[in-house]
C-alpha cells in the first residue's frame, strides 16, 4: 500500500476515533448504528479510495416506475462527483458506491466524506425497505 492510502486510513481512524486498519486486500469495514456496513477500500492502482455499501439484498418487488427513475438518477452520481448506485450482477444486491481520487480528495476530505456516505447509505437502504410489499 502506498503512503497516500495509509494517510486516508489514518484520517478516517481519527474521524471515528478508532484505528482504521486495512486488511491484506487494502479494505476495512466501517459500521454505524442503523446504517449498512461500508467497505472502505484503497485502490492504489486506480489512485483512489472506494466506498461501497449493500443497501438492499435485491431490488424490492414493490419498486414502481418512479422509484426506478430515482435509482437511475442516483446511478449517474459519479459523473457529478457524487455516489452512484448499481446492481451486483452475481448476487442481485443493490450497491451504493463512491470513488474518491487521490488527486482531488485530500485525506481530510475523505474522512469527512465517509460519514456523509454512511448517512446516504442509511437513507437509501431505508427508502428501498419501504418499497417492500407488506406481509
Amino acid at each position: 500500500m502506498t503512503n497516500s492510502s495509509e494517510e486516508y486510513f489514518r484520517a478516517l481512524g481519527e474521524q471515528f476515533g478508532l484505528e482504521a486498519a486495512p486488511d491484506d486486500d487494502g479494505a476495512c469495514c466501517i459500521a454505524a448504528e442503523g446504517a449498512p456496513g461500508v467497505i472502505v477500500r484503497a485502490n492504489d492502482a486506480a489512485a483512489r479510495m472506494e466506498l461501497s455499501a449493500v443497501v438492499a439484498a435485491e431490488l424490492p418487488e414493490g419498486a414502481a416506475y418512479s422509484d426506478i427513475l430515482d435509482l437511475l438518477g442516483l446511478a449517474l452520481g459519479p459523473l457529478f462527483d457524487a455516489p452512484g448506485i448499481g446492481r451486483d450482477p452475481e448476487s442481485g444486491a443493490i450497491v451504493l458506491y463512491a470513488l474518491l481520487p487521490f488527486t482531488t480528495t485530500t485525506p481530510a476530505d475523505f474522512a469527512e466524506a465517509v460519514p456523509q456516505f454512511l448517512d446516504r447509505a442509511r437513507n437509501v437502504s431505508e427508502r428501498l425497505a419501504e418499497l417492500e410489499p407488506g406481509e
